[in-house]
């Protein structure tokens, strides 16, 4: 039996405190981790992954038949689109935009229906941000339209509050639409109806511009003055409420700071591993975090977002990484997969997308089998160092030599 230590990839948290007991390959035992978070480090070992790593048309088959036949796949598309890569490393990531370049594909990921919009006003510097180790210095805790104890179970616990519990004159707070164990937890719990977060922002500012407002946008804004940092962790609840147009919560961000003379930070609990990191890189190469077109040089738009692509029927050829659209989409969309376009997934576990394509890599698991950088929800780089050997290959290895089978 050997013990290690492991940096948990089972969300955006990325908790680096893990330890865990091996015998041989079988990991039997999880120290620190949160229940999302051993339940994602046990099921390396579930029997489904047992099976063979690679698929061609639903039979086994080897690495090189999967790659010649996904090579010959996304040669021969006309519009090809990569889709995914939020729980791959940077070193995938970075792969997969030259793959993409390369075809004059289309690359979107899921930060396109979620936390996109807010990642990319903190890399254009519209809304501020800050780090984990910097939350030492908050006063007052914001959680909007997120509830951790489901969502990031350790997040309280590890970063946010518990760990610096000196006194807080305001402390913990959040905003949502029902009671939840966090509410249940907050000094001040502010409930809304669903999609009511526009109509409460607008309060917000009637209060703090003329005085005058809403009775639970008055106690908002008097908690804010008991505060010299707060933070706001921006949930998807308040993404969808504001159908992913945060520009009136921009302004509320700024009259906030200009009018009350409040400092304040803005974190996205961003949900996969390293969605942050790709929006990164693609912010980097292209001044966009999301939906972006090679086809002719750089474009950007909602018609390349991985939904309309999907519900125009524009793509030929998917290639699919580490998500299982068929699961997350809705019925009327994802009977567009079935028509006329191939599909390659790459993903460490059987799913109903892997089921319904043409070539399936069963890869290594970040963190666990394949090593590599991500990026924490609060744009941080960490490191990852696997625990244990694979023959299965890691996203970075298939990209590469699709890359190169092109």
């Amino acid at each position: 039996m050997s013990y290690k230590n492991l940096v948990c990839t089972g969300c955006s948290c990325l908790c680096d405190d893990i330890g865990v007991e091996q015998e041989g390959d079988v990991i039997t035992r999880v120290e620190n981790a949160c229940r999302k978070g051993a339940a994602f480090i046990y099921a390396h070992n579930i029997n489904e992954r047992r099976n063979p790593p690679c698929l061609v048309k639903g039979e086994r088959g080897d690495l090189t038949e999967a790659l010649d036949t996904a090579t010959q796949l996304l040669r021969q598309a006309k519009k090809p689109l990569i889709f995914g890569l939020d729980n791959s490393t940077l070193e995938a990531q970075a792969r997969a935009i030259e793959l993409s370049r390369t075809l004059g594909a289309t690359i979107d990921d899921c930060s396109s229906f979620c936390q996109g919009t807010v990642v990319e006003n903190i890399l254009t510097g519209t809304l501020p941000s800050c780090s984990f180790p910097q939350l030492k210095e908050a006063d007052l805790l914001v959680y909007w339209g997120s509830n951790p104890y489901h969502s990031h179970p350790r997040h309280i616990s590890r970063f946010a509050y518990y760990p610096f519990e000196r006194a807080k004159p305001a402390g913990l707070s959040c905003v949502d639409v029902r009671d939840t164990e966090l509410s249940r937890r907050c000094r001040h719990a502010f409930r809304l109806l669903p999609g009511e977060d526009r109509d409460f922002i607008i309060s917000i500012l009637t209060v703090i511009k003329e005085d005058s407002g809403r009775e639970d946008a008055r106690a908002f804004v008097e908690l804010l003055k008991k505060s010299q940092f707060p933070i706001i962790f921006v949930g998807l609840g308040l993404t969808y409420a504001l159908d992913g147009d945060f520009s009136l919560f921009q302004q509320l961000i700024e009259t906030i700071k200009n009018i009350l003379g409040i400092g304040l930070a803005v974190i996205p609990m961003a949900c996969h591993t390293n969605m942050r990191g790709l929006n990164h890189l693609l912010y980097q190469q292209t001044g966009h975090v999301n939906k972006i077109s090679f086809a002719n040089g750089i474009s950007h738009g909602p018609q390349f977002s991985f939904l309309e692509q999907v519900r125009n029927q524009e793509a030929d050829c998917i290639l699919i990484v580490g998500t299982d659209p068929y699961s997350s989409l809705p019925a009327s969309l994802a009977k567009n997969l079935n028509r006329g376009i191939s599909l390659i997934t790459l993903d460490p576990y059987i799913t109903p997308t892997s089921m319904h394509s043409t070539v399936v890599f069963g890869g290594a698991i970040s963190g666990i089998e394949a090593g590599g950088r991500v990026v924490r929800m609060d744009g941080t780089e960490v490191t990852l160092s696997p625990i244990k050997e694979t023959d299965r290959p890691s996203d970075e290895e298939i990209i590469s030599r699709l890359l190169e089978g092109v």
